[in-house]
């Protein structure tokens, strides 16, 4: 998952000001210009009203990234966000073989990597979790590489 850009909202009646507040927020993320407070308003709205990713599902496990949950044949998982970001990379493409980095990506939004211990402690914590629930999706090393979703 990659960070969102940030959207700044500039509510002002001239050309003029618009002009200038482009110029100050030139590359910062996404600008919204707007003569007054309520069309702002309106078009935030259009853009908060699109429904999100569909959950993922892998046999009898779901994942809903945007609400930050996980259930295992329709059982609450209780996964930190880490680990159910994890889990849903991995889930999204099983099979795959996901490297440390890619997934420290993933899970940590891009922070800086500072190499596999992090992502190792997750997956240890995410295997353990899984196997008291009775799940039967297994997370699989990959040696020297990272690891991938085994479904059931």
């Amino acid at each position: 998952m990659s960070p969102s850009p940030p959207v700044v909202v500039c509510i002002t009646e001239t050309q003029e000001d618009r002009a200038r507040l482009a110029a100050m927020f030139d590359g910062v993320g996404v600008l919204v210009m707007a003569s007054d407070a309520a069309s702002a308003s309106s078009f935030l709205g259009t853009l908060t009203d699109r429904p999100g990713p569909e959950p993922i599902r892998l046999g009898r496990l779901t994942i809903d990234l945007p609400q930050l949950t996980a259930t295992w044949a329709d059982q609450p998982l209780r996964l930190t966000v880490h680990e159910l970001r994890v889990l849903g990379a991995l889930a999204q493409h099983p099979g795959r073989v996901w490297t440390y980095r890619q997934l420290h990506d993933e899970a940590w939004e891009r922070t800086f990597f500072t190499g596999p211990a992090a992502v190792q402690s997750v997956v240890k914590r995410l295997r353990r979790k899984l196997r008291a629930a009775g799940a039967t999706v297994k997370v699989e090393a990959v040696r020297g590489l990272g690891f991938r979703v085994a479904p059931e």
